[in-house]
């Protein structure tokens, strides 16, 4: 386990910015919220619009990928990188939740 931590660290996946949103929201799920609210809160489809517009613009000013011309933006790579940014988070959250919950029993 500490190996598979340690990877998370030498390889910059654990500093992607969607990531560190994910595990932040992790950590304020599990101090301020009990266990039907993080259930309500992730089943609210509010949550995933606003991780969808977070990773849209993050994406969109950050990650900017360009057509073979060099001018027009690449729109399908724009929204793969977005879809994948919201899965990152998700992926995150219930990650981080599930680990803090098997570390505390």
């Amino acid at each position: 386990m500490i190996k598979g931590l340690i990877a998370l660290f030498t390889t910059g996946a654990i500093f992607n910015p969607m990531v560190l949103l994910g595990i932040a929201m992790a950590v304020f799920s599990l101090a301020k919220l009990d266990e039907e609210q993080i259930k309500a809160l992730l089943l609210n489809w509010h949550l995933y619009a606003a991780a969808g517009v977070v990773s849209f613009v993050f994406a969109f000013l950050f990650k900017k990928t360009y057509q073979d011309d060099g001018i027009t933006i690449d729109y399908a790579a724009l929204i793969f990188n977005t879809l994948w940014g919201v899965f990152k988070f998700v992926l995150a959250w219930l990650l981080t939740i599930s680990l803090v919950v098997l570390i505390s029993f």
